[in-house]
């Protein structure tokens, strides 16, 4: 019955991204079809468009590997790069058993057991600022963007600003408090380590995350390279558009479709946001413009995820010349991935 029940998962780890994939397929009118077939396409934008995302990713790579040392924690950028591309491509296919954020942080546990729980805050933090970066990046956009009032999507765009303001406050808030709180912020950990039910979980976790405090510098230079790598990545859309169709939203427009898209796309709703971020898109692609536009959002978001279908490959060569260290991790991640999913407990 476990073999069985494990073969079931596997395959609904694969079929759930090609069900959604077909029906964003089917989706697709008959018009956007023609009008992408009978456009002519501009294949050194799309090259370029794939090179900028390499970049972003590359970026993201070296954020990480920042904010694991912030922690103490020995690693090498060599290490940063193939054990991030390997988690790019376990967050690519899986459904969500062996994400890549925990064979990050079980592979980092292994690697110093005595900073688990440091390792565990390295990865969380570095998934906080991506979040928070993409978060201020649409914040920004909206400074400088007014919503058509004579546009059917006017409320619901409204709300949708208003919400990213909230968050962006309140994200910077906590940032700036957990940062620069100073001895305040450790009187508060101390206070709620006493907690009952929780303070043994404070304990744990409150001295990794104020680990930062120590390094200011690192941390702001964090959420810049975060604001660089999702700018680089709206961008390398842009430039897909671009490639694709004549008329196209523009460049500061991406900039406000992009980053919603990419908040709602981080929902855990989808293997990688698979539908969630092109629904999104082919929305504001109709909401956003000034200039209305026959460019499909559906279409130029799957080519995004083609290209990031390429950026994949590169996690499969890593993950075809792994050592035996990050194979022990791989394992033990699908080894704690199936016990979440079916329910089972691992004490050891």
């Amino acid at each position: 019955m476990h073999n069985h029940r494990t073969i079931l998962i596997n395959l609904a780890k694969f079929a759930i991204p090609v069900g959604i994939i077909a029906y964003l397929l089917y989706r697709i009118t008959p018009e956007q079809w023609q009008a992408l077939t009978e456009n002519p396409k501009n294949y050194p934008l799309l090259i370029s468009a794939l090179l900028i995302a390499v970049c972003a990713i590359s970026i993201s790579f070296v954020r990480w590997c920042m904010l694991v040392r912030c922690q103490g924690i020995e690693f090498t950028m060599l290490e940063a790069f193939r054990l991030g591309s390997i988690c790019f491509l376990l967050n690519f296919v899986s459904a969500g058993s062996v994400g890549g954020d925990l064979f990050k942080a079980i592979f980092l546990a292994q690697r110093r057991p005595g900073k688990r729980i440091a390792a565990v805050a390295s990865v969380l933090v570095d998934r906080g600022v991506g979040l928070y970066g993409v978060v201020l990046l649409a914040a920004g956009a909206f400074l400088v963007y007014r919503v058509d009032p004579n546009s059917d999507a006017y409320d619901n765009m409204n709300r949708i600003k208003a919400g990213t303001a909230v968050v962006a406050l309140t994200g910077t808030t906590v940032l700036m408090f957990l940062v620069f709180g100073g001895a305040m912020v450790d009187r508060l950990i101390r206070w709620g380590s006493r907690l009952p039910v929780v303070g043994g979980l404070v304990l744990k976790i409150g001295p990794p995350l104020r680990m930062f405090h120590h390094h200011p510098i690192a941390f702001g230079a964090s959420i810049v390279m975060s604001l660089i790598v999702h700018s680089m990545l709206v961008l390398s859309i842009y430039l897909i558009a671009r490639a694709l169709y004549p008329s196209v939203p523009t460049l500061g427009e991406h900039f406000v479709i992009v980053p919603i898209g990419m908040i709602a796309s981080a929902l855990p709703i989808a293997p990688a946001g698979l539908g969630v971020f092109e629904g999104m898109i082919e929305w504001l692609y109709h909401a956003i413009p000034a200039v209305p536009t026959n460019a499909s959002g559906t279409v130029v978001a799957l080519v995004f995820e083609i290209v990031k279908l390429v950026l994949a490959v590169i996690g499969i060569v890593f993950y075809w010349t792994a050592g035996a260290e990050v194979r022990q991790s791989l394992e033990k991640a699908e080894h704690v991935g199936e016990g979440v999913e079916t329910g089972e407990s691992d004490e050891g």
